[in-house]
């Protein structure tokens, strides 16, 4: 695909794109686009996806193990944040290379600091795929952005947390109150905010609201920049672990967090097939996680550039091994939905379940 200029930018002004993988890579804190020497190539192997082709594609009945040759010699953009362990271990372990490389289909893969920078880069054409939050994925459907979810990479009710340093002598959520509280713009960690603030009585305007990305989230805690900051794993665990926060809240009673794959429309319908396979081989990475956590501790660990036991944490707090979309998936993007409207962040509804298509997990066999 080639690359043009953003046309439009994804969130609206109080959006401002910025930020992680899965949070993302420790050794980048800072901008909002992809971190420096981030993209790289792999050679994907194909052997069989044991799925015929999507019927929204209407390509010539055939195995996908054979593929049509327009599902051969093509290069697959994948955008993720570090932290995301599906991706990373399907191409460290050699996944992605056992499934595609009989078809010459290779994969680029570029890193993040959050989803409304991996956002702007698949707006510009130079992604296929991404994984971020579902509130990025929303504001970029409001936007016209062409995108579907497609699956999840984890849902967990306890990867983002509310911290506060121990010198604001905060106690309790009201007690955010006139204080400093960073988030980044346009996350899922800015709804949460959001939803503690309403807990407490609190509107936005109660508190001194500042927009940084998660690496800097880190630093202006520790510094005293900022009171509080909600953010995820591994930033909360990375500050933690520099003794001079305490964790307030999760999202526990809150909101459960659900990240979302998402995919450029028009290479869905191109290639059905390969949209298949790539969800089978995300979801074997997931299922190997759940099972070799420890050997996947230090290979995602060494791609974010962070110590495997800060990542240790997220890793038992959320859900890798399972990337199909339940009911409860479902309903709690939609409630991000109505979130954006709420706040005014998207100026107009966004039609969640024409944004989800799941067909492509059912070719692959990954859910009913």
């Amino acid at each position: 695909m080639l690359k043009n200029k953003i046309i439009k930018r994804i969130l609206s002004t109080s959006l401002s794109l910025l930020l992680i993988t899965a949070t993302a890579g420790c050794g980048n804190t800072s901008g909002d686009t992809k971190s420096a020497a981030t993209t790289q190539s792999s050679a994907v192997s194909t052997a069989q996806a044991g799925a015929s082709q999507s019927p929204a594609a209407g390509a010539s009945a055939q195995s996908s193990e054979q593929g049509t040759s327009a599902d051969k010699n093509i290069v697959v953009k994948y955008g993720y944040q570090p932290g995301h362990s599906q991706v990373v271990i399907a191409d460290k372990k050699g996944f992605f290379k056992e499934e595609f490389e009989k078809d010459n289909i290779t994969f680029q893969f570029s890193k993040f600091q959050s989803g409304p920078a991996l956002i702007t880069s698949l707006t510009a054409g130079e992604l296929d795929f991404g994984q971020t939050g579902d509130i990025p994925a929303l504001s970029a459907r409001a936007n016209n952005v062409d995108i579907k979810i497609v699956g999840k990479y984890i849902s967990s009710d306890q990867v983002n947390s509310l911290l506060v340093t121990k010198d604001s002598g905060i106690k309790t959520i009201a007690e955010l109150k006139g204080k400093k509280v960073g988030v980044t713009i346009g996350s899922t960690c800015h709804q949460l905010l959001y939803i503690y603030l309403e807990s407490a009585g609190l509107k936005p305007a109660d508190i001194q609201q500042v927009n940084l990305m998660p690496g800097d989230i880190v630093s202006s805690l520790v510094s005293g920049n900022v009171d509080a900051a909600v953010t995820w794993e591994p930033y909360a665990s990375m500050t933690l672990a520099k003794g001079v926060t305490d964790k307030l809240a999760d999202g526990v009673g809150y909101k459960k967090e659900v990240d979302v794959i998402i995919a450029n429309n028009l290479f869905l319908q191109q290639h059905p097939d390969v949209t298949a396979r790539i969800l089978k081989v995300l979801d074997k990475a997931g299922k190997w996680v759940a099972q070799n956590q420890e050997e996947a501790l230090k290979i995602v660990g060494t791609d974010a550039g962070v110590d495997p036991s800060v990542l240790a944490p997220m890793f038992s707090k959320v859900v890798v091994d399972d990337i199909g979309l339940n009911a409860e998936d479902i309903d709690s993007i939609k409630k991000s939905q109505e979130f954006l409207r709420k706040y005014q962040i998207i100026k107009k509804d966004v039609d969640v379940d024409a944004l989800i298509d799941t067909q492509y997990l059912k070719l692959a066999g990954i859910q009913k």
